[in-house]
């Protein structure tokens, strides 16, 4: 059983109020993104990782690569699109795909995830053959229109917020990929575009501290 990693890195990351995007900001001498990295160099099923970037990051990716030993698998480097969903498609190219693979998104500043998520999200999606992880909204959800009157209140038991990594067979993974762009679907993470091609996906239980870095003040504990 193999697994694929893509880790879109293309943002621009503006609410971060860095002159870097965030993904390349430095902690302890090290960017974000290699905390992500490291989250899943040491697990032997995943055998390939892609990381789509603008090109004029590619020597730092690069760099980290080497200084981090990440090295050790097979790392790809693509131009990212201009859009996150372009981005994900460009690496998803560079890919030909047998039975039992399977691919996994996962953001560059989601650096908390940890083992045992990933090997959770890994097993559901050879059961599934499509997983999300995904937390329960605590808050209640309304829905307004554009006057920002509420017109609606979803119960939130049926409510849940998406995290990653993201995993799906791969071949499904890249026919919902190329349905989307024939039909010019925008979706707002791959599962969405997964679900868009009419594909079933299954909620893991995720966990809160795997959030996505939107602002210096979600940097915590990363040394």
């Amino acid at each position: 059983m193999r697994f694929h990693l893509i880790i879109p890195s293309s943002g621009t990351g503006m609410r971060f109020g860095s002159r870097l995007p965030k993904q390349y900001f430095k902690i302890g001498g090290n960017e974000i993104i290699a905390f992500t990295i490291s989250k899943f160099i040491n697990i032997k099923e995943i055998t390939s990782i892609y990381i789509s970037a603008r090109q004029e990051q590619f020597r730092r990716i690069e760099k980290l690569i080497i200084r981090n030993n990440f090295n050790k698998k097979e790392i790809f480097l693509t131009e990212g699109g201009e859009t996150r969903q372009h981005s994900v498609f460009n690496a998803l190219n560079l890919m030909e795909y047998n039975n039992n693979e399977y691919v996994m998104v996962h953001d560059a500043v989601r650096p908390y995830v940890t083992t045992s998520l990933i090997r959770k999200c890994m097993k559901e999606a050879v059961q599934y053959n499509c997983a999300v992880p995904c937390v329960s909204a605590c808050d209640t959800v309304k829905i307004s229109g554009k006057n920002l009157f509420i017109t609606e209140t979803i119960p939130r038991e049926n409510i849940f917020l998406a995290q990653t990594p993201q995993i799906f067979r791969l071949d499904i993974l890249k026919k919902s990929y190329n349905n989307a762009f024939r039909k010019a679907f925008r979706g707002t993470d791959d599962s969405s575009v997964v679900e868009f091609a009419g594909y079933k996906v299954k909620i893991v239980k995720g966990e809160k501290e795997n959030i996505k870095i939107t602002s210096k003040s979600d940097i915590n504990d990363l040394l």
